[in-house]
């Protein structure tokens, strides 16, 4: 390789990484402005009066959930059908192991426009045995009509899996899942949940001192400012590159050409 070569090379390497770091600084200043705006909206949301059952979109979970007023207040009215909970497994709270509990409530409120329709709630969180890890928590659930109070939310907790899960599972409830699509719901339940899903915030008012769920869940927008700092170091990054560039490619070569003796 010729000295003109190892020279347009070295530019074009330090161009690409220069441009890579620029790049990651942008999409780290991107991510932090929809963090943002989510929290933004949560704020205006909050304010707004909770949905109920009669508000609710009829159509399945397939058919739009993305219009649906995510973190609006809703509460909603129906019977835990606790034969179909599942279980999200590798959901960390607190710092510990543990899983989402997805409990189906079937919808009672006669003024529903969805009567008996199927809407998914993430009722909570439990921690892992951590001494035996195959045994499930016990998730004590009423029986009779409870009054859910939460958050609308376009869907359920997702994770990073491996892979597939089957869709057929059989066999008593809870169980296990990674994630759960609409697939899934679909058999688990005999028939196609609501759009979207509730987060729920609050015990239901007959189980409060029974209820051992956790549910400090993190509030949309959190986590600006780590966004903000990666972004800062990804902009550090391409400056010391283009110093260091224009340090050996130009401002060293001709120091020293300018010493050499004629």
């Amino acid at each position: 390789m010729t000295p003109v070569q190892r020279r347009v090379t070295v530019w074009l390497a330090a161009a690409g990484a220069i441009a890579l770091t620029v790049w990651l600084g942008c999409w780290q200043l991107g991510r932090a402005e929809q963090k943002r705006a989510a929290h933004a909206e949560l704020l205006m949301r909050q304010q707004q009066a909770p949905w109920s059952g009669a508000d609710w979109p009829c159509g399945p979970a397939q058919d739009g959930a993305t219009t649906l007023p995510a973190y609006r207040p809703v509460v909603l009215r129906g019977h835990w059908l606790a034969d179909r909970t599942v279980l999200l497994d590798n959901r960390p709270m607190d710092g510990l192991s543990g899983f989402i509990v997805v409990t189906p409530l079937r919808l009672s409120d006669a003024s529903a426009g969805c009567a008996h329709g199927l809407v998914l709630v993430q009722r909570g969180w439990v921690p892992r045995d951590v001494q035996d890890r195959l045994r499930l928590p016990a998730l004590p659930t009423p029986s009779g009509e409870v009054q859910v109070r939460g958050r609308v939310m376009p869907g359920l907790s997702q994770t990073y899996q491996l892979g597939q899960e089957a869709t057929a599972v059989s066999g008593p409830a809870p169980v296990v899942r990674q994630n759960a699509d609409v697939a899934f719901w679909s058999n688990w339940l005999g028939q196609s949940p609501l759009a979207g899903a509730v987060l729920q915030l609050h015990p239901e008012g007959q189980t409060v001192q029974t209820d051992k769920l956790l549910r400090h869940w993190p509030e949309p927008g959190q986590g600006q400012d780590k966004h903000l700092a990666y972004a800062a170091q990804w902009f550090a990054m391409a400056a010391v590159l283009v110093g260091l560039t224009l340090w050996f490619q130009i401002i060293r070569p001709r120091r020293q050409s300018s010493h050499v003796p004629t």
